[in-house]
């Protein structure tokens, strides 16, 4: 029985790869798609999600606008890394859904109030303000989630912003502090684990080389975020979902700093066996992965997609 999943990200290449990743497994049934400002704006992060979806052959899948700006900010956080479309300058055709106009906070807890309790992961691969503002409107409706899998923070290793911090704590970093404290079990995926998903050039040629409309797009773009960060930070949750075995993990008290010139974003964890700790252990911090198995998992789910999409 596959998984019901709603996935909140900010495409951003590594976002797509994970997009993808999730419409192409079985085992996974995504229920939405929601954006938020990240990588880029948000309305560009809704288009790019909107692209990806229909490039999927999965229209039928809603996607909605999120967050503008950070909680506690009224401009977004956003970075070029991923270029200035968000996906590295690859022209995707455009969706032709209509567009949604429920917000994503309210998109997310009409999720959750309608499927079954304990039933619906958040997969979070942004900055996590969508989530927060959710879980500000109706705390039950959101604890009616299984789990969250997030795809941020850096635990016990430098920062990718700063040197404290990740880039989608650093985002937002009230709505990290917040969503870990929000009391559903969190499978956090940082650059603790997240440093060791590199993607080798081998396996950019072999999605290179894969027939069909998928793979010449997502290798231009992972072409393009390779020369800047060769790492597959977002498609980690979604692979861990498919193929647990993959990950190991660390129950730790993790919170964010959420204010400080220099610490903003900053996340910070302790073990089961410090004193000092302010709280039990609200998050499973991923330690680390078998990458040459999560280079296989996503080649041999993006080969299946796009031998679907090749079929009449």
């Amino acid at each position: 029985m596959s998984k019901g999943i709603i996935l909140d990200c900010d495409p951003g290449i590594d976002d797509a790869l994970a997009l993808i990743l999730a419409l192409a497994s079985p085992e996974l049934d995504v229920k939405a798609v929601t954006s938020v400002s990240g990588n880029r704006p948000v309305d560009q992060t809704f288009e790019n999600a909107r692209r990806l979806v229909a490039l999927a052959g999965r229209a039928d899948i809603p996607v909605f606008r999120g967050a503008h700006s950070p909680l506690d900010r009224t401009e977004p956080r956003s970075n070029l890394v991923h270029g200035e479309d968000g996906l590295g300058g690859v022209l995707l055709p455009p969706s032709g859904a209509p567009v949604e106009g429920t917000i994503a906070a309210q998109a997310i807890l009409d999720f959750l109030a309608r499927e079954p309790e304990g039933t619906v992961t958040l997969v979070a691969i942004g900055p996590l303000t969508n989530l927060a503002l959710a879980f500000a409107m109706d705390p039950d409706v959101f604890r009616r989630a299984e789990r969250l899998a997030i795809m941020g923070g850096a635990v016990r290793v430098p920062g990718n912003v700063t040197p404290a911090a990740e880039f989608n704590f650093w985002a937002d970093p009230l709505a990290a502090d917040r969503i870990l404290q929000a009391g559903v079990p969190v499978e956090l995926f940082g650059l603790d684990v997240t440093a060791q998903a590199i993607c080798t050039p081998d396996w950019l040629d072999a999605i290179a080389a894969l027939p069909g409309p998928v793979g010449a797009p997502l290798s231009g773009m992972i072409a393009a975020y390779f020369r800047e960060d060769p790492l597959l930070h977002d498609p980690c949750p979604l692979a861990w979902l498919v193929a647990p075995a993959l990950f190991t993990s660390v129950p730790m008290c993790v919170r964010v700093e959420t204010a400080g010139h220099y610490s903003s974003g900053n996340a910070v964890g302790w073990t089961a066996e410090r004193a000092d700790a302010p709280g039990p252990a609200n998050a499973k911090v991923h330690t680390s992965v078998d990458c040459n198995g999560l280079l296989d998992l996503m080649l041999d789910r993006i080969r299946s997609l796009s031998e679907r999409t090749l079929k009449p």
